[in-house]
């Protein structure tokens, strides 16, 4: 990953390549958490419901979903 939000950060103007960039960059990161979110649902899956429940499994799958814009 690129240095890219530090850049933007910094640059009261930001070019147009670098909000391609950042745009770019976001797209990787949602699809990582699109499959992040599928493999603890899978993994998850192999816990017991009292474990699922202990540690919150349908609240961290909501704040992942909620982080991609998505509703329950």
């Amino acid at each position: 990953m690129s240095d890219i939000v530090e850049r933007l950060r910094l640059d009261a103007e930001p070019s147009e390549g670098d909000m391609e960039t950042a745009a770019q960059e976001i797209e990787k990161l949602r699809a990582a958490l699109r499959l992040a979110i599928d493999a603890v649902e899978h993994w998850a899956s192999y816990a017991s419901p009292y474990f699922q429940e202990k540690h919150d499994l349908a609240g961290d799958l909501q704040e992942m979903r909620a982080a991609l814009g998505e509703k329950q």
